[in-house]
């Protein structure tokens, strides 16, 4: 009762100081362009009575003394606003911002759950504005990540992504695996392998925040977060149409629309994406390889019941339909081919080879502002995705080893948060949330048991030489289905009944894993300002977590004797269960951190230590249970971040030290003849790394910049125990040790009827790991991308602009990834990166 008392008295004292406020200045303030601006600073007479817009451009000063006053409002890129103002009531002031092209415009990012300059944020982190995405053709997360130093997204296809961030792997699809690197959209965890990867449009822009951000991210965020930003319904009337076409007969249209239904009360936006391209691996059993089918849309709701409310309602919906990925195998060459992973493939399942997704999100933000300093968010959440992917893990045209995924899940979250932002002393917030999440995913297998058996004889000539190996294809590259029961019958035990049943042309069986996951969290971060230069920021998140994780194997309808030589009988690679297994488990934890940063002018120094950990992992299966211990990192970072040159330059560079225990590490592996994603407790690691960024606007309107990232990232030689670990030495998979992006963003006025724009880049990494084996087989060797974007835009509104376009000129050929499924028979496949893609294109934008 006490409890209930205080708060009814804090709530009714806020809303009477509400009714005592003498005076108030509200309004919203918008680009020339009439883009509504978040994150600028409002400061009236010089003093500390000030604020800053919100996501919706608008800004409310209450308890201002009637009489004159004078308001200032400033964004980096724009010229500085003054006005006076007489307050006597309520006043409105709408103001309208005039740019500076001279300068760098100010990137403001919300990592701290608050709008601020980039530059004032006292950790690494890289963010790209919506107009950078469409400038430097950027619609996809690979693409993304070649801008971002520090990361690495690797997309098989949409069901199948690695996001690296320093080094460190999220790419798990088991539905019980917890994510090391988290994605957010709009302040939601989409983090779950197969529902994490979503077409980059209509953005407002991206932040991704390296090292441990638990506390500004959640449990999830141990090691970075990528936090993609929608564009929300704005008070403005505003479309946009592109429409472009390029080789391998792709096509792709993308467009928006904005308009308000009720002035300043009520908009709507909806937005769409169509992108279509057929497969660059031909496939000689049908179709072609590595293609793409993405068609997503979004509408976008606002209201603003008030000045001091905003309401947003975001809901998603994105379909794919791609073509089979091209695992081709290194060992096995195709019908008149090579082994060569960029030329022709042959995979026996032809056209049946696909991946198909469904991905919805609803979304609803709700910002209520309390005072001018004090502001509660929340955000309330429901997701789904479905998957199904059909893929030829063997490589070759022979049937042995069929696979598909079905995946699905269902997670639904709630945040509440309190936003205290000061222009003195201190700054930060404090909430509750809670997510949960409920998943399966179901792998069948259909193979012709002669080809199987084939491929068996690999795996047991490693531990008895005396057997022969026996190819799965012949030199030709066809099917090898000779194989009778003959060789069968000299491999099984004497005691297994004569004679033995002809091997069947087709084996069918499936297993399945389930994972559900409730976490419920309280967090709170602040920032307090020792001095006029120096400044603490510190946070903690508690979580308390419910995991259960699940795994079921049916027995084939129509048992194999090959699995008599696996101990997986009836079943050849998933040994039965009687039902349905599951482990549940509790856990608690706390991550936090602590960073100390000194400010001169525009430039920023920090130092920071902080906590890091991926939730433990419950592996259950036919032959065992493992609990894997919550992996824990110490990250060491140093930091010094600025603008000069009149804020024509723009730096950012960054130091960091990290220190494991527990690392997890997941491959696929033979374990006792049974097929299994396997994690382990791979022990201690360690990775030292140092990133810097630089922006230079040269000219008008003209920009270059560039990137750079050192990351190297091993196992230690010893474990806590000093027992010589499994990966000894090894580098980190999918992680090249340096990482480079060069490019310029050039604009050429030609009178003021219209401009020529030149945007080409660079980027390049080097030697690339795909297995934490660190097999000689498995890598690719450094490479370099050349890009180009040129063309002309026409007049300002409508703007129309026609252009060329060209990812990969050089035509240069690497991989993607190596390894994969086959790697557990001896038999790696290999997955080819993009090829050279051109077009043209044509944006109109009113």
């Amino acid at each position: 009762m006490r409890h209930l008392f205080f708060f009814v008295f804090t709530i009714f004292t806020l809303t009477t100081a509400w009714g005592q406020s003498t005076g108030t200045i509200t309004g919203t303030i918008r680009s020339a362009s009439g883009e509504t601006m978040p994150g600028v600073t409002i400061v009236l007479d010089d003093s500390r009575l000030g604020t800053t817009t919100d996501e919706s451009g608008r800004y409310l000063l209450r308890n201002v003394p009637s009489g004159q006053h004078s308001l200032q409002a400033s964004f980096v890129g724009f010229q500085t606003f003054r006005q006076t103002v007489t307050v006597n009531g309520t006043e409105r002031l709408d103001i309208t911002l005039t740019d500076n092209p001279s300068q760098l415009s100010e990137v403001i990012v919300s990592t701290q759950k608050r709008a601020e300059s980039i530059l004032d944020v006292p950790i690494a982190i890289a963010a790209v504005d919506g107009n950078f995405l469409k400038r430097q053709r950027i619609q996809e997360l690979d693409v993304l990540s070649n801008y971002i130093p520090g990361l690495q997204v690797q997309l098989q296809s949409p069901n199948n992504p690695g996001f690296v961030i320093r080094g460190v792997t999220s790419d798990d699809g088991d539905s019980r695996a917890q994510a090391r690197v988290s994605v957010f959209q709009d302040g939601v965890q989409i983090s779950r392998s197969r529902g994490a990867v979503v077409e980059l449009f209509d953005m407002e822009r991206v932040e991704v925040a390296k090292g441990p951000q638990g506390t500004l991210f959640g449990r999830g965020a141990q090691i970075g977060a990528v936090h993609l930003i929608q564009n929300k319904a704005r008070n403005n009337q505003s479309g946009e149409v592109l429409l472009s076409y390029g080789n391998y007969n792709s096509l792709y249209a993308q467009g928006f629309i904005n308009q308000p239904v009720v002035k300043d009360k009520f908009f709507v936006r909806v937005a769409g994406v169509a992108s279509q391209r057929d497969g660059f691996i031909d496939n000689i059993s049908g179709g072609t390889l590595n293609g793409k089918g993405t068609y997503a849309g979004r509408l976008a709701l606002r209201y603003l019941p008030g000045t001091r409310s905003t309401l947003d309602l975001l809901v998603n919906y994105q379909y794919d339909d791609y073509p089979g990925t091209s695992f081709k195998s290194g060992r096995y060459a195709p019908r008149g081919g090579t082994t060569d992973p960029n030329t022709a493939a042959d995979l026996e399942q032809g056209t049946n080879l696909f991946t198909r997704r469904k991905v919805f999100g609803t979304t609803l933000l709700w910002n209520q502002q309390l005072t001018n300093r004090l502001t509660l968010n929340s955000i309330s959440a429901y997701r789904w995705f479905n998957s199904h992917e059909n893929f030829d893990a063997d490589g070759t045209a022979a049937p042995a080893l069929f696979l598909a995924e079905f995946a699905n899940s269902r997670q639904w979250s709630q945040e509440f948060r309190l936003n205290y932002q000061n222009e003195g002393r201190f700054s930060g917030f404090a909430g509750v949330s809670v997510f949960s999440e409920d998943n399966a995913q179901r792998v069948p297998l259909i193979t012709d048991e002669r080809s199987l058996l084939a491929l068996y004889t690999t795996v047991i000539n490693q531990s008895v030489p005396a057997v022969p190996v026996i190819p799965i294809v012949f030199p030709d590259g066809s099917p090898n289905l000779t194989l009778t029961s003959a060789v069968l019958n000299s491999l099984l035990p004497p005691q297994v009944p004569r004679p033995l049943p002809p091997l069947k042309t087709r084996h069918e069986e499936a297993y399945a894993n389930f994972g559900k996951n409730t976490a419920y969290e309280i967090f709170a971060d602040g920032t307090y300002q020792l001095t006029s230069r120096l400044s603490l920021s510190a946070g903690i998140r508690g979580s308390y977590e419910n995991q259960t994780g699940g795994y079921q194997a049916d027995p084939a309808a129509v048992p194999s004797l090959i699995g008599l030589l696996v101990n997986n009988y009836p079943n050849i690679l998933s040994r039965p269960t009687q039902g349905r297994y599951s482990v549940t488990k509790d856990y608690f934890s706390a991550v936090g951190r602590l960073v100390l940063d000194y400010k001169i002018g525009n430039q920023k120094a920090y130092a920071s230590i902080s906590r890091g950990r991926r939730p433990g992992v419950i592996q259950v299966s036919a032959i065992d249970t493992t609990l894997l211990r919550p992996e824990i990192v110490m990250s060491y970072e140093i930091g010094y971040k600025g603008a000069t040159l009149a804020n024509r330059l723009q730096y950012d560079l960054a130091a960091y030290f990290y220190d494991w225990n527990n690392f997890q590490s997941t491959s696929i592996v033979l374990q006792q003849g049974q097929l299994r994603a396997l994690s382990t407790d791979a022990g201690s690691a360690r990775s030292i790394g140092a990133e810097i960024g630089l922006r230079y606007n040269v000219f008008r309107n003209s920009l270059l910049y560039g990137s750079y990232s050192y990351i190297d990232g091993k196992f230690n030689d010893t474990d806590r125990e000093g027992r010589q670990q499994q990966f000894a030495g090894n580098r980190f998979r999918l992680t090249p040790m340096n990482q480079v992006a060069l490019g310029a963003d050039l604009n050429f006025p030609v009178q003021s009827r219209f401009s020529i724009y030149f945007r080409p880049n660079y980027t390049y990494k080097s030697k690339v790991f795909f297995e934490n084996t660190n097999q000689a087989n498995l890598v690719q060797e450094g490479y370099g991308l050349v890009n180009l974007n040129a063309g002309v835009e026409f007049g300002s509104k409508p703007r129309v602009m026609v252009g060329f376009y060209g990812k990969n000129l050089l035509d240069q050929q690497y991989i993607i990834d190596a390894g994969n499924t086959g790697n557990a028979f001896g038999i790696p496949t290999f997955i080819a990166g993009p090829p050279r893609f051109v077009g043209a294109e044509l944006r109109v934008s009113f």
